[in-house]
């Protein structure tokens, strides 16, 4: 391949240190939540609906709740467990594992109806998608206690990536402890009882894992859909002092009209001893919020019961802004921008020889102080117009309506769409941006070899497309953007150019913030860059090379300057 089309993953080879994990997951769209997964599961349903409709109890109260939707409260006193479940479930608290409130919440479940057993305080809701807690779930205390100790002596790995941060044990189906492989015949009798209530023909497939959640850690935006798992569980064994302060609640998303996730609609505080489930669909969006706790261990056991698969809706591609021819600026404009040693010819060279066996570089004072001072002092100011940019499985970051912002800023954007910064850039990377832009080595030879056969290489004004796409971001607490299948950036080659305002020099990378680079498909990471303030950063990415921006953590909240701003631009040749 040609040097100055030398792909980003030459860079892997740069990273000496282990690279982080990396989940699979879907990054498809949800669809309407089904309560049928295929024939033999709507005849499951109906059956299992049918038996437990013969169990119901008939003091069961019925109300409407709020929003027009049915709401059941029982208060009625336990009813004698099943004997099955009562010899095999001691540990279990015994007034959630009867058959009536199994009747009762499946009934619920089936017809998403709200319900609440005011006896073993049972509850189960359906906004935004169907999900169950039950309380009190195991009901010897000595029994939770020595759970949580074999799981705090677990090894335990750290997984980082762009959708989460936490350290999580290997499969606990293969643990030797006789203390967690009783949680797994606990769950095992489980299965039966939500294959009662949900009518989902689970079968023997479990997943079981413990995580721990602390300081910063935090599990974004996802669905959990993935090859039969069918419903997910969690269960809290969380300090007793734990409160909203501390973070890690299960945030749950409802959907927009493309079936998106739009916004945090309900937050479930970990509670000790709880367990919690939820039906996995295209429709369960949640994440784990960030644990803000610098003392405390967000400790639990999760994972999934497997059942048929459903099939998923195709996933809804974001439309782009288009992608825009460069326009002119005046030659004063634009050489009063930029720091003059990035135009003598003899330094442009020498970077282009770095950029051409890198594919990336970072450009240090690259704007004049007086013009970086103006622009970071425009961005700061409070009339700047801030919009939320989604969707949250994807990216959640601030972006500049550009129609109204500061002059300081219009200009700046003029000048780096401009013809002269295209060429300049042409100059500095060797890539073809501008029909002035000189040949690389390889071009030249091509031309060269040319000899008449038919087959010519292309000449110095034939340039194919050269156009740029950019946009003013703000990064604060909280923002982050997620590697997915169908970004549409990713499909071509692309010369990224980050220019930082207003995060000082020594930017940690313990506080996130920094671009990351991964090849499609991979785990590994090729690159990452970190903000730097007056800092321009190129990095020209091949094909599916994908990138993501590290979740902005709570130690950015501690800084002098809480957040930080960039210019983010796309090149195309």
């Amino acid at each position: 391949m040609n040097k100055k089309k030398a792909c980003i993953e030459s860079l892997a080879a740069l990273e000496s240190q282990e690279p982080p994990q990396k989940i699979s997951r879907s990054g498809s769209p949800p669809m309407a939540l089904s309560l049928t997964s295929s024939e033999e599961g709507d005849s499951f349903r109906r059956d299992q609906a049918h038996v437990l409709e013969e169990r119901f109890n008939s003091t069961i109260a019925t109300d409407q709740s709020p929003g027009g939707g049915s709401s059941t409260v029982s208060t009625v006193s336990p009813a004698i467990d099943s004997p099955l479940l009562q010899h095999r479930h001691s540990h279990i608290n015994g007034s959630i594992f009867n058959e009536r409130v199994q009747a009762s919440v499946a009934k619920a479940f089936q017809s998403s109806s709200e319900y609440l057993d005011e006896v073993s305080g049972v509850k189960l809701s359906c906004e935004p998608f169907r999900h169950c807690v039950l309380p009190n779930f195991i009901s010897k205390p000595e029994y939770v206690t020595d759970l949580e100790s074999a799981l705090l002596a677990l090894p335990l790995r750290d997984k980082n990536n762009d959708l989460y941060k936490f350290s999580q044990s290997r499969d606990l189906n293969h643990s030797k402890s006789s203390t967690i492989s009783t949680f797994r015949t606990i769950c095992e009798s489980v299965r039966n009882f939500l294959t009662d209530v949900t009518g989902i023909p689970l079968n023997s497939k479990i997943d079981l894992f413990c995580s721990q959640y602390k300081y910063t850690d935090v599990l974004l935006c996802h669905d959990d859909e993935l090859e039969e798992r069918r419903v997910a569980f969690i269960y809290y064994l969380v300090p007793e002092s734990w409160s909203s302060v501390d973070g890690g609640a299960l945030d749950l998303f409802d959907i927009d009209e493309h079936a998106q996730p739009r916004d945090v609609v309900k937050s479930i505080v970990p509670k000790r001893n709880n367990f919690l489930f939820f039906e996995v669909s295209s429709k369960s969006f949640h994440q784990v919020a960030e644990v803000l706790s610098e003392d405390k261990t967000r400790l639990s056991i999760s994972g999934w019961f497997h059942g048929p698969p459903l099939a998923r809706p195709q996933p809804y591609v974001d439309s782009l802004p288009p992608a825009l021819p460069y326009g002119s600026i005046e030659e004063e404009i634009f050489y009063s921008w930029f720091n003059p040693l990035y135009l003598a010819p003899e330094v442009q060279s020498d970077i282009r020889h770095r950029f051409e066996q890198d594919s990336e570089i970072e450009l240090t004072d690259f704007l004049q102080v007086e013009k970086y001072d103006e622009l970071m002092l425009a961005l700061q100011d409070s009339t700047v117009r801030w919009k939320l940019l989604g969707p949250a499985n994807k990216r959640n970051y601030y972006v500049a309506d550009k129609s109204d912002v500061p002059q300081i800023v219009a200009e700046y954007l003029r000048v780096i769409q401009s013809d002269a910064v295209f060429l300049v850039l042409s100059n500095l990377t060797g890539l073809k941006l501008h029909s002035l832009a000189p040949l690389s080595e390889g071009e030249e030879g091509a031309a060269a070899a040319s000899n008449g056969n038919g087959e010519s290489s292309k000449s110095n004004g034939d340039v194919s497309n050269p156009r740029y796409r950019s946009e003013v971001r703000k990064w604060e607490h909280g923002c982050y953007t997620l590697a997915h299948d169908t970004d549409s950036e990713a499909f071509d080659f692309a010369l990224d150019s980050m220019l930082y305002i207003d995060c000082g020099k020594e930017w940690s990378f313990e506080n996130g913030g920094y671009t990351s680079y991964i090849a499609k498909g991979e785990d590994d990471e090729l690159l990452s860059v970190g903000p730097v303030g007056n800092s321009l950063a190129l990095v020209y990415r091949d094909k599916d090379t994908m990138r993501f921006v590290k979740h902005l953590n709570h130690r950015v909240s501690k800084l002098p300057s809480p957040r930080f701003f960039e210019i983010n631009t796309v090149y195309f040749e």
